[in-house]
């Protein structure tokens, strides 16, 4: 009891902050999530943990993911500390969770899967960007390649779901990818364009917003979840919490996306690569 009476105080207080830092009234956060106003303010003084329903409705009011409100660890598989060897943790992973017959990877993030640079583009990325070591960037590589591999060979097919804005702004090369070259930017884009009308059976590309990509930023952005045989593998156990994020991919897909149709992805992209 006195677990939940902790918990539940600290999601009021977690509340609370998020609400200030939006400029929200009581009022108004139970006018956007439709939560009685009495029971609001019992889960903002920490009397007692919502529903479930009532989570997932809070969590879209204050762009936050349920597993952040509830400060639930998600990543339940080791991870090497340092972030040039965080790609081989990856590729471990992944090599497990895929299994012998392969399975179905969902990205959802801010720009294409890293799994659709070369070597090439992924070495001037770690050194130019990130600033890496030349040692670093070789265990990174190594990594890099070893995942890649995995994904080669296990990966039946991949849903990427991605925002326009961070797309145009890399092939356009704003920013820090000014420092890349447009020949591997180019080649990376016309790799992804071929496979889509070439392996139609394997790769879909969806567009959104950058709106639509802030709704449970923390849970969505994460590019593991894989399917294998009907079972579900990802970096969030909590059933409840996996079944949040796929209404969530579901909705980014058929809702929320700016195009998600095959056709009009390859158009959007090569009138960005006419750009480079």
């Amino acid at each position: 009891m006195a677990n939940n009476n902790n918990k539940a105080e600290r999601l009021g207080k977690k509340i609370r902050h998020a609400m200030n830092a939006y400029g929200y009234t009581v009022k108004q956060l139970a006018e956007k999530t439709n939560i009685e106003l009495q029971t609001l303010y019992s889960i903002l003084n920490g009397h007692h943990l919502p529903s479930i329903d009532k989570l997932e409705l809070l969590s879209k009011a204050l762009h936050l993911s349920i597993d952040a409100l509830l400060d639930i660890e998600v990543n339940t598989f080791p991870i090497f500390s340092s972030p040039h060897q965080a790609g081989m943790s990856y590729a471990e992973f992944e090599d497990i969770w895929f299994g012998e017959n392969g399975g179905e990877r969902i990205s959802v993030s801010r720009n294409f899967s890293i799994m659709n640079q070369s070597v090439e583009l992924r070495k001037e990325i770690l050194k130019k960007i990130y600033k890496f070591t030349n040692q670093q960037i070789d265990q990174s590589i190594e990594a890099f390649i070893h995942r890649k591999g995995i994904i080669e060979k296990k990966e039946k097919n991949r849903l990427e779901i991605v925002v326009s804005s961070e797309i145009e702004d890399f092939i356009k090369r704003r920013d820090v990818f000014n420092l890349i070259s447009p020949n591997l930017i180019g080649e990376m884009i016309e790799g992804i364009i071929d496979r889509l009308e070439n392996h139609p059976m394997n790769f879909e590309v969806v567009i959104i917003c950058r709106q639509h990509f802030l709704v449970n930023y923390e849970m969505i952005n994460r590019e593991v979840i894989l399917f294998d045989l009907g079972s579900v593998f990802f970096r969030q156990t909590h059933p409840k919490l996996l079944e949040h994020f796929l209404k969530e991919v579901e909705a980014l897909k058929f809702k929320n996306a700016k195009i998600n149709q095959r056709d009009k992805v390859v158009k959007y992209l090569r009138g960005l690569l006419n750009e480079i």
